[in-house]
């Protein structure tokens, strides 16, 4: 697990310190997670599908996939922290509760994976994530 999860958490560690704007970080990010996560091959949905269940029953297992989710998570929210302080990203957003919001989306379509895709492909979601996060447009007094 370890040998196919650490590269995702490095290359979104990576995104979120460098020097892009916040967008363009998010964007990033999310096009590595749901890149792993969502077009993947059957055999890495099925890797991190059964490496939660083996989790139940190993302690080592259960501590090395919550390590590699909370990783993720982290990288995720200090995009999404630092988008909001540059108001890059809507103000009131909860930049802890987005990151974990779009992990679980990430993590969903693992389930769709073994199904060959599920009603919303994975771009889709990308996009939708995206929209939630953008400030709203500017009123315009007529």
């Amino acid at each position: 697990m370890e040998e196919r999860g650490l590269p995702i958490v490095r290359e979104l560690a990576r995104v979120a310190r460098g020097g892009e704007a916040p967008g363009v970080k998010l964007e990033g990010a999310l096009e590595i997670l749901f890149g792993a996560y969502g077009e993947s091959d059957p055999e890495f949905s099925g890797l991190l599908l059964t490496g939660w269940t083996r989790a139940r029953e190993d302690k080592q297992h259960r501590l090395t996939m919550a390590w590699l989710r909370e990783q993720s998570r982290l990288s995720l929210r200090e995009i999404l922290a630092e988008g909001v302080a540059r108001g890059a990203f809507r103000s009131d957003l909860d930049a802890d509760a987005c990151a974990a919001i779009i992990l679980g989306a990430a993590e969903g379509c693992l389930l769709q994976a073994p199904s060959h895709g599920g009603p919303v492909p994975p771009a889709r979601i990308v996009g939708a994530l995206l929209a939630l996060a953008a400030p709203a447009p500017p009123c315009v007094a007529g």
